[in-house]
C-alpha cells in the first residue's frame, strides 16, 4: 500500500489532507461539525527523551525501519492530525475478537489496506489508514483516541509502524517479519502460539502517556482521534511554507464542507497550527480562482441522467465568469487549474472533491466558466469503484456492464456542457442571453474582501449636466437589484422618471468583449435623459467619492435599442419614453463586484 501511495502524482501533502480528512469524515457523530486540525510542532527538550524512550526500545534496526534516526534528530518534529466531533477509535483492540460492536479500532490499526465500502462514507481502499505513515520519514505515527466502549469513555494509545517486509537472522534462525511494528502494552502470548503481541495503553496510563509525549488532552466529555506523525516529510519546503501549503490544500480540496449549512454552519472547521502559531484557511468564496466553483455549486440545478437505464447520475451546475487577474497558488495548479479557469470540479455525493477536470477554453481570452458535477447517491459505488487508491480521478475504463455505461454518460454529459460553455458566439453588436448580473455579482464577490451585501460602493457617474444636482449613492442600498435603482436626485426644474427593469442584469459580450447589460423601459411620457450609475463594491462600510489612482472603473459602452444601433453615448436623450425596450451596456471593471442603475429625468410637469 505505501508504494502505492508513493507512486501517486499528487503531493504528499495534499494526499494527507485528502485522506486524513475522509478518515474524519467517516468517523462523524451526529449531525455536528467536525473539527479538524494540522499542527507542526517541535518536540521540547523534556519531550524527547520520552519519545525515544518509547519507541526506540526494541525498534529494528535502520536497515529495516528509518526510526532510530529520524528519533536522534537534535530538534525532532511531529505534525498531529485531530479530529474532534468524531467517535474515536473504539471497538475491541485486536483483529480475532468477534463483537457486536464497531471495529473501528481493528479496522484502522490492524487490517492494513482494507477497503472501507459503505455508502456515503469517503474512503474506499483504506488508503487513509497508511498515508499518515507516508508522511513519515520514519513510517512511524502514535494513534492517540477516545472512544466510547460499553458506553463510557475510554483513552487508548499505541506507536505503530509500516515498512518493507524483510528476513533476518535470530536466536531460533532466520525469520521473516511483515514489517508491522506495534509499541504499547506489550502482553504474553499465551493462547496465541507463544507470540507475544502489543495491546495500547488505556485510561490514566495512555492520558499520562501522552501528556509527557506532549499531546493534546481531549476536552472534557469529547470523543475523537489524534495521529501524531513522527519526523513528518515537508518536502523541500521549510515550516511555515509546508504549513500554508497544507492550509491552502484544505481550502481547494474540501471547501463544499467549508460552506454554510442551513443551520449556518460548516461541515467541517478547519485549523492550521504551525509552532503555536494559527495558519489562516482562507474563506473559500474569497480564493479568486476558486470561488466561481462555489458558486456554480450554489446553483447546482441540473439533473444528469440516463435515460436509455432511468437512473439519475448527479447534479450540474455552470457558471460563466470573467477570469479573475494573477495565477492561482501552487496546490491550485496542481490541482490543474492552472491558469484560466474553463474546468469542472467532480465530487462523490458526500461532498469531496475527487478532481478539477479541464474543459476546452473559450476563445476570448478573458472568459472562463467553473462547473461542478456531484454524483448522486445511487451512483456512489460505481465512481468509487473507478477511483485509485488516492481517489483523485474517474477512471472509468475500470468498470464494465451498467456501472461503465452509466460513468461514461456522466462525464460524457459534463463534457458537452463544457464545450458548449467554451463555443464562442458570432461578434455582433446584439446582444443575446447570458447569466444574470446578481449571480455574477455574487459570483466575482469571491475576488475581494468582504461578502456580498455588506460594506459600501465606490459611485463612480458621468459628469454632471447643468441644472442637475447629482448626489451620487453608497451604502448597502446601493446594489444592483431588479426592480429597483439608486438614482440620483433630480435637479431644479426637473423630475425623476420612472425605470422598470425587465430582467436581472447580465453578463454577455459584445464584439467579442465581456459586458454587462441590463434591460429596460422609460415608463413615463415626455422627453428625457437617461444616465448610468455605475459602482464598485468595497468592504468595511466606507465609501470612495473618486476610484484609487490607476484602479479600473466600470464604464458606460452605450445604449442598445431592441432594433437599430448602438448609441455610444453616455447619456442616451430620448424624445418620448414610449414603453421602447433600452439595454444599458457597460464593461465591468475587472477582479470587482460591479453595480449598475438606470437613472432617468424629464421636464418637470
Amino acid at each position: 500500500m505505501l508504494r502505492r501511495l508513493d507512486a501517486t502524482g499528487l503531493d504528499g501533502l495534499t494526499l494527507l489532507v485528502r485522506e486524513s480528512v475522509q478518515n474524519s469524515w467517516d468517523a462523524r457523530t451526529g449531525d455536528g461539525p467536525v473539527d479538524y486540525r494540522v499542527e507542526l510542532r517541535t518536540l521540547r527538550p523534556s519531550e524527547s527523551p520520552m519519545w525515544r524512550r518509547l519507541l526506540e526500545q526494541g525498534a529494528p534496526t535502520p536497515a529495516h525501519l528509518p526510526l532510530r534516526p529520524s528519533l536522534q534528530r537534535g530538534a525532532p518534529r511531529m505534525l498531529t492530525v485531530t479530529d474532534l466531533g468524531t467517535k474515536g477509535l473504539g471497538g475491541p483492540t485486536r483483529a480475532d475478537v468477534v463483537s457486536d460492536e464497531s471495529s473501528d479500532f481493528v479496522a484502522f490499526v490492524r487490517n492494513i489496506g482494507d477497503s472501507q465500502d459503505a455508502e456515503n462514507r469517503g474512503g474506499t481502499y483504506g488508503a487513509g489508514k497508511v498515508v499518515f505513515h507516508l508522511a513519515s520519514a520514519a513510517h512511524t505515527v502514535l494513534v492517540h483516541t477516545r472512544c466510547r466502549v460499553a458506553g463510557r469513555l475510554e483513552t487508548r494509545l499505541i506507536g505503530w509502524a509500516i515498512h518493507e517486509k524483510y528476513a533476518t537472522e535470530t536466536v531460533h534462525g532466520v525469520k521473516s517479519f511483515t514489517g508491522r511494528h506495534y509499541w504499547g502494552d506489550v502482553r504474553d502470548g499465551a493462547g496465541q502460539g507463544g507470540l507475544k503481541y502489543v495491546e495500547p495503553l488505556v485510561g490514566a496510563e495512555a492520558d499520562d502517556v501522552a501528556r509527557r509525549l506532549g499531546l493534546h488532552p481531549f476536552p472534557e466529555g469529547a470523543t475523537g482521534t489524534t495521529v501524531a506523525i513522527v519526523d513528518p516529510v515537508l518536502g523541500e519546503r521549510d515550516a511555515d511554507e509546508a504549513m500554508r501549503w497544507i492550509a491552502d490544500a484544505m481550502v481547494w480540496n474540501l471547501w463544499p464542507k467549508m460552506l454554510p449549512g442551513a443551520d449556518g454552519r460548516p461541515q467541517l472547521r478547519l485549523s492550521v497550527v504551525n509552532e503555536g502559531r494559527e495558519v489562516p484557511v482562507a474563506d473559500p468564496t474569497t480564493v479568486p480562482h476558486l470561488a466561481p466553483f462555489v458558486h456554480a455549486y450554489r446553483a447546482m440545478d441540473r439533473t444528469v441522467e440516463h435515460r436509455g437505464l432511468k437512473r439519475t447520475l448527479g447534479t450540474f451546475g455552470l457558471k460563466p465568469l470573467i477570469n479573475p487577474m494573477g495565477r492561482p497558488s501552487e496546490v491550485a495548479r496542481q490541482a490543474g487549474v492552472v491558469e484560466r479557469v474553463h474546468h469542472t470540479c467532480l465530487m462523490r455525493p458526500v461532498d469531496l472533491v475527487v478532481r478539477y477536470l479541464e474543459g476546452p477554453a473559450p476563445a476570448e481570452e478573458a472568459m472562463g466558466y467553473a462547473a461542478v458535477f456531484r454524483a448522486d447517491s445511487g451512483m456512489d459505488r460505481a465512481f468509487a469503484a473507478s477511483e485509485p487508491a488516492t481517489h483523485d480521478d474517474w477512471l472509468v475504463e475500470k468498470l464494465s456492464g451498467d456501472d461503465h455505461r452509466l460513468a461514461n454518460q456522466a462525464l460524457r454529459e459534463v463534457k458537452r456542457e463544457m464545450r458548449e460553455a467554451a463555443t464562442p458566439r458570432t461578434p455582433t453588436d446584439e446582444v443575446g442571453e447570458g447569466v444574470s448580473l446578481a449571480h455574477m455579482s455574487r459570483l466575482m464577490s469571491g475576488l475581494m474582501t468582504g461578502a456580498p451585501g455588506q460594506g459600501g460602493a465606490s459611485v463612480f457617474t458621468p459628469p454632471a449636466r447643468p441644472g442637475r444636482n447629482d448626489s451620487g449613492a453608497g451604502g448597502a442600498g446601493a446594489r444592483h437589484n431588479a426592480g429597483q435603482g439608486f438614482a440620483p436626485g433630480a435637479g431644479h426644474g426637473r423630475r425623476t422618471a420612472r425605470v422598470r427593469y425587465l430582467d436581472e442584469a447580465r453578463l454577455d459580450t459584445l464584439s467579442g468583449a465581456p459586458v454587462l447589460i441590463q434591460r429596460f423601459q422609460l415608463l413615463d411620457p415626455g422627453a428625457q435623459e437617461v444616465s448610468a450609475v455605475l459602482a464598485v463594491a468595497v468592504g468595511g462600510g466606507g465609501r470612495e467619492d473618486t476610484p484609487p489612482e490607476g484602479a479600473a472603473v466600470p464604464e458606460v459602452v452605450g445604449w442598445l435599442p431592441e432594433a437599430g444601433p448602438l448609441v455610444a453615448s453616455p447619456v442616451l436623450s430620448v424624445t418620448e419614453g414610449d414603453d421602447r425596450v433600452w439595454s444599458l451596456v457597460v464593461t465591468p471593471a475587472p477582479d470587482t463586484v460591479t453595480e449598475m442603475a438606470v437613472s432617468a429625468e424629464g421636464e418637470a410637469l
